[in-house]
């Protein structure tokens, strides 16, 4: 403290800084305004004729005070020296001199040097111990944070960012952490303008030896020891993640430190070794997940084509053997059949392109404003044939209804809701589409008095190659891509899909889209 105030007094310091000089002052300014008061209470009391002893007490305790607030062995002895002198100045005759008539008072000011020495010493050390606990208390809380903070990082600069806010806290100096790949040297600085303290020669060359060496470089190492900074590694079990750099010209005396910062650095490490493992294990998920849907798709294509194709083979078969022997409804029948079933196919080919586009991410809404009317109309052109079997229904909106979708994709999705309400309920069943406003959206639904769906099936409903546990109508077994490829359509249109019993039996597929802004066809 008083070297730093001389320093400030002669102006040969220049690299202190100057919020220590003015803390340094106060500190000066309490100590001669304690002992002043201390004296002046001193005077008092002896004029009430009170003993030395008291006037002793109270330069004793103006020692603890004085302790409690500057710390420093030093500081405590000269403290104590100078309560002393002062009170040989103004207490011990010949006053308002230093000599001392009486050579008693001799040991008399040794005892009190000791004795306030020893008492400021107390106050000091317990000053340290409170400051101590303190400083545990905040580490604690700052390393408890960081754990907290970390736990729910998700990626690699979320920690970083995480780590170095929490250092900054702790240390308060300047950080840097570069990562490794991936990302691929990414720097995050701590404060944002510490930047040209980390931008030097040999600052970089520290920085990039840690990184391929993934060993300790700069201040308080051999290596590049004239560095400014302290660099470590983040790396375990052999994946180097990257780099943290703290910039300490002195380095860390205290060992509570160094083994704090390691710790904290101990736990980024562990959260960016359980985001890289969490990643792997997604990927292979994804990996295996990827094989699984190739395989059912491989698997259901060849089950399921075989049918179509087989009785297209066949009914070409008969035509082209029977040499124009076979009556004219007969003939009209087998090309009815090969109609059918060639549609089926093209119907299949177009949910295994879509269900592609999906997969890859490409797939495109070309969007206009379409009366959904006339989307329904088309739509009912395109039924498959064993609709006639069935009774189906269509209740339109009393009013024109404009949206703003892809058609060929929309119609595509309500053809696959009919069809499947179709394939999956018996002949003689009701099917009803329906178009109505609900909560500021479009809802198209469609419903059917079959069977219905169970609630265990309602949650796969909408799964990839997901075919349910009835059979259908029509013999044929579906690939289960319809309803998959519905939900990806209509959510791409920002719209939701769900399904829901009929009362008293049956299923009700629903939709929303958007109602486009234009109000009965005008702007």
């Amino acid at each position: 403290m008083f070297k730093n105030l001389i320093s400030l007094i002669l102006g040969n310091n220049k690299d202190t800084d100057i919020k220590d000089h003015m803390g340094d002052i106060r500190d000066v300014a309490f100590i001669i305004a304690t002992v002043f008061f201390a004296t002046l209470l001193g005077i008092v009391f002896h004029k009430f004729g009170f003993s030395d002893v008291t006037v002793i007490a109270w330069y004793i305790l103006a020692v603890q005070i004085i302790a409690v607030r500057v710390s420093g062995r030093l500081v405590n002895a000269i403290i104590s020296l100078i309560c002393v002198v002062v009170f040989n100045f103004f207490f011990i005759e010949p006053k308002y001199t230093l000599l001392a008539y009486d050579s008693d008072y001799i040991m008399t000011f040794a005892v009190m040097f000791i004795v306030s020495f020893l008492a400021g010493l107390l106050a000091d050390q317990l000053r340290q111990m409170l400051r101590q606990a303190e400083d545990g208390r905040v580490r604690t809380r700052i390393m408890f944070d960081t754990s907290q903070l970390l736990n729910k990082a998700t990626d690699y600069e979320e920690v970083a960012t995480i780590t170095g806010m929490q250092l900054k806290k702790l240390i308060r100096r300047s950080i840097l952490i570069q990562l490794s790949d991936p990302p691929k040297n990414t720097r995050l600085f701590f404060p944002d303008d510490c930047k040209k303290e980390f931008e030097t020669e040999i600052e970089a060359d520290c920085i990039e030896w840690t990184l391929c060496s993934g060993k300790d470089a700069g201040r308080q190492t051999n290596v590049y020891p004239s560095a400014k900074g302290i660099y470590k590694p983040l790396a375990i079990n052999g994946h180097t993640y990257g780099v943290v750099g703290i910039m300490s010209e002195h380095g860390f005396s205290d060992k509570l430190t160094n083994d704090i910062i390691n710790a904290m650095l101990s736990q980024c490490e562990l959260a960016m070794e359980n985001i890289r493992a969490t990643n792997e294990k997604e990927a292979e998920k994804l990996k295996t997940q990827d094989e699984r849907l190739r395989a059912d798709l491989l698997r259901s294509i060849s089950h399921d084509l075989r049918t179509p194709l087989t009785s297209i083979s066949g009914n070409s078969s008969v035509l082209l053997q029977s040499d124009g022997k076979l009556d004219s409804e007969t003939t009209r029948q087998l090309f009815q059949d090969i109609y059918d079933d060639s549609q089926w196919l093209i119907n299949l080919v177009e949910n295994l392109l879509s269900v592609s586009r999906v997969k890859n991410g490409e797939m495109k809404l070309n969007r206009s404003d379409e009366v959904l009317d006339d989307i329904i109309d088309e739509a009912m052109h395109h039924i498959d044939r064993h609709a006639k079997n069935h009774i189906i229904e269509v209740k339109k909106f009393g009013e024109m209804i404009l949206v703003n979708v892809d058609v060929h994709l929309i119609l595509q999705v309500i053809i696959n809701l009919v069809d499947n309400a179709v394939k999956y309920t018996p002949q003689g069943s009701t099917i009803c589409l329906a178009t109505y406003r609900q909560d500021g959206n479009v809802v198209v639904s469609v419903s059917d008095n079959g069977p219905g769906i169970s609630d265990e099936e309602k949650s796969h409903i909408f799964e990839m190659f997901y075919n349910g546990k009835k059979d259908v109508s029509d013999s044929r077994r579906s690939m289960g891509m319809g309803l998959a490829l519905c939900k990806s359509i209509i959510e791409a249109h920002g719209g939701q899909i769900e399904v829901t019993s009929t009362i008293p039996c049956g299923a009700t597929f629903s939709f929303t889209l958007p109602e486009s802004e234009k109000v009965g066809g005008n702007e």
